[in-house]
């Protein structure tokens, strides 16, 4: 069928749901999320600029299709407060986000990994999740570039340590309380602390949590 122009939420949704159209659909919102997905792991994952195009492409294929599953399971939660392809797009960008976090402390060490706390680039782990429009763009990168401040200023090396590796990295627990010569209650604490360090140095420069989740696309 040729249609003219993008689908609607409500089009989306019917040709889903409706057998003689719902193997075209999934073909083109499977294509939507590995064209997404390329270009994300493509321009914005510098960890990934010395993979080669074919090697980019097969982890896009994975995340793809992983997605494809999600959003089919959560397609009943869709209530139509964004494009459908936007929610969508969350799908495979924090698919391939939670994936490489995890890849990339399957492969490296202990130290590499966790590091010292010291360097720290939000806008490297959080700067594409959502891709919003231009103006929702700058006010979060914004809001990434206080955070990192307040992580820099506010926080205790050992906060930033237990903040940033199992918030950001996906370290366990177990691996950085190991680090730290700490029980994992004690990393919980820190990170406890560390959250709630970042809170009051968002509302002393005048952010609140209500602005941060609004940026942020939460619902």
């Amino acid at each position: 069928m040729n249609r003219e122009g993008p689908r609607t939420n409500e089009e989306w949704l019917a040709d889903l749901g409706t057998q003689e159209t719902r193997a075209e659909a999934l073909a083109d919102l499977r294509e939507y999320l590995l064209k997404a997905v390329y270009v994300y792991l493509d321009r914005y994952r510098e960890d990934l600029y010395d993979l080669s195009r074919s090697e980019l492409e097969q982890m896009a294929e994975d995340f793809a299709q992983e997605a494809l599953l999600q959003v089919l399971d959560k397609l009943d939660t869709f209530r139509g407060e964004s494009k459908f392809t936007t929610w969508a797009y969350r799908f495979v960008i924090n698919e391939a986000a939670a994936e490489l976090r995890l890849h990339r402390w399957r492969t490296l060490s202990t130290e590499a990994v966790i590091g010292d706390g010291e360097e720290v680039s939000l806008l490297n782990f959080l700067g594409d999740i959502e891709a919003p429009d231009p103006e929702r763009s700058v006010a979060r990168t914004e809001i990434l570039v206080v955070m990192q401040r307040v992580i820099e200023e506010d926080l205790t090396r050992r906060q930033r340590v237990a903040l940033v590796s199992i918030k950001l990295r996906g370290v366990p627990v177990v691996e950085v309380a190991e680090r730290l010569d700490a029980t994992p209650n004690t990393v919980y604490k820190l990170i406890y602390d560390a959250r709630k360090k970042l809170k009051e140095g968002l509302e002393r420069r005048h952010y609140s949590q209500a602005d941060v989740l609004a940026i942020f696309g939460e619902e």
